[in-house]
């Protein structure tokens, strides 16, 4: 699977849709027309549905902090 940032997964749903009304595409991909329409806006992330219609993964990015302490001598 690939990754994909938000305009790049934008413009691979555009592509896809043709000349498919939201509604249609958006029954097809397995989601509903106003959610599929908050994603292209940027209003709303992409879901495992759309990714998995597309076979892309979603993106994790996981940051740790942690404070060391010394002891007193």
């Amino acid at each position: 699977m690939q990754t994909f940032d938000d305009d790049q997964l934008n413009a691979i749903i555009r592509k896809g849709q043709r000349e498919r009304s939201l509604r249609a595409y958006a029954k097809e991909i397995g989601v509903s027309a106003p959610y599929l329409s908050d994603v292209l806006r940027g209003n709303r992330n992409a879901g495992p549905k759309i990714l998995r219609f597309f076979g892309l993964q979603q993106r994790k990015v996981v940051t740790v902090t942690y404070t060391v302490t010394r002891k007193k001598k």
